[in-house]
């Protein structure tokens, strides 16, 4: 994964159910690898005073990432600004699962859904 953003691993969830995630990364610079993930579509909502403190905007799903034409691609792209005010504060953080099927990234996502109730999954 090409980053200049430093990689970090993020827990989402609550105990017992938290999954590592990697990033986040920020959207401009993310190259989005040929794998099955759940990703979060995250912003930062006062990067001056507590910078490592991010928000979810988006739950998804993908067999594979790179097929989706991310992020700018989303059908969702347009709420992801509007929540977040510009790409340059868009970050995606994800859960590699490779072999997994379908249904096994569906029920994580909509946990993770249940958990942070995002912004652009209600719209």
């Amino acid at each position: 994964m090409a980053s200049s953003y430093r990689s970090m691993v993020i827990s989402l969830g609550k105990e017992p159910r938290k999954y590592s995630f990697e990033g986040p990364y920020l959207v401009n610079e993310w190259e989005p690898p040929r794998r099955a993930a759940v990703y979060a579509i995250m912003t930062r909502s006062d990067p001056q005073n507590r910078p490592n403190v991010y928000r979810a905007l988006y739950i998804g799903e993908s067999s594979n990432l790179s097929e989706r034409g991310f992020v700018r691609r989303h059908h969702r792209y347009k709420c992801f600004i509007r929540n977040a005010g510009s790409e340059d504060n868009l970050y995606i953080a994800i859960y590699l699962m490779p072999g997994s099927t379908e249904e096994d990234r569906r029920e994580v996502e909509q946990y993770l859904i249940s958990v942070y109730e995002p912004p652009s999954n209600a719209e």
